[in-house]
């Protein structure tokens, strides 16, 4: 009788708990971001524009974010041995892993910047012969890093390059218009330093590189939806248009 009861008490418990445990949403995956340093748009795993962007994207998507920094290089190759869900910002030329791309987030757009002493650069081949300034870990087009007879240097921030630009140690500065213009305005040399901002060295989308799976391909749907409805609304802009 005692071990009826108790089998019953069982049933009813087990009964009990598969009913909650249908009842009850399973918790979701958080999705796994790999990002690097860019000035301005990255600054840390908890600061810049682009994580600003990439959180609110993700919380539109109804999706938790788990943000890891990484080196440049490093972070395409945890993202090729699939230990990450997502790369932000990702550029075509700097993926070298199959993936699955967002809509286009934004446009980087590489300019060259000179001293207003010296003539505006407007294209690659303006820059045959000359000493130029670039930032280690940032994406370039190969034509930009390959010009004939060119003495290339490189630093580690934008900053840097700037500085060896005023003091006349590099003729041109090739850098992202947003973090080289922060940079410009860092050293309080608006004055100083000079490009043409309607002729862009080179222009590349920026996006979202999701894995190219079956999770890949229902969180790129996600973020494109939700990216979708916060450019109609205005908010993608508004997180873009921040200098700081």
């Amino acid at each position: 009788m005692i071990e009826g009861c108790v089998i019953k008490y069982y049933r009813l418990t087990l009964t009990a708990l598969l009913a909650l445990a249908v009842c009850m949403p399973l918790q979701a995956e958080s999705v796994r971001m790999g990002t690097f340093t860019i000035p301005l748009m990255v600054e840390s795993a908890t600061r810049g524009v682009f994580i600003r962007l990439a959180e609110a994207v993700a919380a539109e998507a109804g999706e938790e974010l788990v943000i890891s920094l990484f080196p440049t290089r490093r972070v395409r190759e945890v993202f090729a041995e699939q230990n990450l869900d997502v790369i932000f910002p990702a550029i075509d030329l700097s993926m070298n892993s199959p993936y699955l791309a967002t809509t286009a987030v934004y446009s980087k757009r590489v300019f060259a910047f000179t001293r207003v002493t010296e003539p505006l650069v407007t294209r690659v081949e303006d820059m045959t012969g000359k000493r130029i300034g670039y930032t280690s870990g940032f994406s370039y087009s190969s034509d930009v890093l390959s010009v004939p007879g060119a003495n290339y240097q490189s630093t580690i921030t934008d900053p840097q390059s700037i500085k060896k630009l005023l003091a006349g140690r590099i003729d041109v500065f090739v850098g992202d218009e947003k973090s080289a213009l922060r940079a410009v305005s860092e050293e309080n040399a608006g004055h100083l330093v000079h490009y043409d901002a309607a002729s862009p060295l080179s222009t590349h989308s920026v996006f979202f590189a999701f894995q190219p799976t079956t999770r890949g391909t229902e969180l790129r749907r996600r973020f494109n939806e939700a990216l979708g409805r916060m450019a109609a609304d205005g908010r993608l802009e508004t997180i873009l248009s921040q200098t700081r």
